[in-house]
């Protein structure tokens, strides 16, 4: 039952929030006079941009550079 409980509390904060960005990006666009759609895409791309996301190859490469140089011992 608790954890159940735990669940709802943090899908219940999680629309308020959600809600709370809805209005703030329709209060900018009215503001504005712009586009809803438009003032959401730039917000979305803006916080996308400043995300820190590894680049999965760049692992990879890594991965190979490394196995590359570590010598083999031979059986």
């Amino acid at each position: 039952m608790k954890k159940n409980t735990d669940a709802d509390d943090a899908r219940d904060a999680s629309l308020r929030v959600a809600r709370r960005v809805r209005d703030s990006l329709k209060a900018a666009a009215a503001m504005m006079g712009r586009p809803l759609y438009d003032v959401t895409n730039e917000a979305i791309t803006h916080y996308l941009a400043g995300l820190k996301l590894a680049d999965p190859l760049q692992g990879a490469r890594n991965s190979v550079k490394a196995a590359a140089r570590t010598p083999r011992k031979h059986e």
